[in-house]
């Protein structure tokens, strides 16, 4: 037997090994463990700095230290203890838990289901694997609802499996450069940093809010007094929060969508009136006639009191409760003879 054909036979026998290893432990089952593609991918070496190409921690080598890895940050949650290579879902240890599903109906009106954000979703539901010679991660929960998740099963723009980086990012939200400083750390490796695909910088992550499901909660308290404040301002938090948080950067605007950051929510706490409601339609608007570059974004008393549904004094007073504390900013704008108070800025 030549040196070629013995390697090729203790590569042969280290897969029956493992895909034992697999059955043993219930981790996968052979056929969706196949073989590396190639033994020893091609990897470029250190830079001139020392630093390591952020693929190098992917090799299917890393395997076991990967889970070494995982098993030390996230030892307060008993993950990879033993020598399964399943393990829990820590989404919702780090991010709240889900309170709606946000779903359309035959008219494509955003509607918002409770739910039951249930630990079963998550109880072993990540694997980890080689996939065509490097270490990723995927999905086989078959009750999880979030559908946003780059691993759900249901998600048309699923990414099955994720490399390391991505699943930091997954479970802490952390932005993906962060990842990959916690990975070096982690390894006591220095790495480079990522390729620029040449976009714009995300500069972190906001809700996608479906415009009209916040129109629709605007449209449920026509007639908003005191009273109502603390319930307006709990399913406003809910609905926000429900939706998925997604990488943002100060171009990015959607017909369907806006993106609001969590400093907004505690912003709605903050405000602790009628006002709220004003606010959120506000910045709405604002970040529409951002989406249109051709108009600058100012509402007036008047109009900000036409969408509402209340009297221009009312609306007036919204406004300067907002001005107060520093979440607008209001300018004077001169029609012909006509001098009129408009909203020019809504801070976050």
């Amino acid at each position: 037997m030549s040196d070629e054909e013995d390697l090729n036979a203790q590569r042969t026998r280290m897969m029956e090994i493992w895909h034992e290893y697999g059955r043993t432990f219930n981790s996968f089952v052979p056929e969706e463990q196949p073989f590396p593609d190639e033994w020893e991918p091609d990897l470029p070496g250190p830079d001139d700095k020392g630093r390591l190409s952020p693929q190098a921690l992917k090799h299917w080598e890393q395997l076991f230290p990967t889970k070494e890895f995982l098993r030390q940050r996230y030892a307060e949650h008993h993950i990879l203890e033993g020598p399964s290579l399943r393990f829990d879902c820590l989404v919702p240890k780090f991010q709240r838990r889900m309170h709606y599903r946000v779903a359309e109906d035959e008219y494509r009106t955003p509607q918002h289901i409770p739910v039951r954000d249930s630990h079963e979703w998550y109880d072993s539901a990540l694997r980890i694997g080689i996939f065509r010679s490097e270490v990723g991660f995927s999905c086989r929960s078959m009750l999880c609802e979030r559908r946003w998740c780059k691993l759900h099963r249901q998600n048309p723009q699923r990414i099955s499996p994720v490399d390391i980086y991505s699943l930091i990012d997954l479970f802490e939200v952390c932005g993906l450069g962060q990842a990959l400083s916690i990975v070096a750390n982690g390894f006591g490796v220095k790495l480079q940093e990522f390729e620029s695909g040449g976009g714009v910088p995300v500069k972190g992550y906001r809700y996608a809010v479906p415009k009209q499901a916040i129109y629709d909660l605007l449209a449920r308290y026509p007639n908003m007094r005191h009273q109502h404040v603390d319930a307006f301002i709990r399913e406003a938090a809910d609905l926000i929060r429900s939706c998925p948080l997604v990488p943002w950067h100060g171009r990015m605007f959607d017909e369907e969508r806006a993106f609001l950051s969590k400093k907004l929510v505690g912003n709605l706490f903050r405000i602790k009136s009628p006002a709220a409601k004003a606010y959120l339609w506000l910045l709405i608007q604002q970040e529409e006639a951002a989406r249109n570059t051709k108009e600058a974004f100012g509402v007036t008393d008047s109009a900000l009191a036409e969408a509402l549904g209340v009297s221009k004094t009312t609306a007036a007073t919204y406004r300067e409760q907002l001005q107060e504390m520093r979440l607008v900013k209001a300018g004077v704008e001169k029609v012909g003879k006509i001098r009129q108070i408009r909203v020019e800025r809504v801070n976050y």
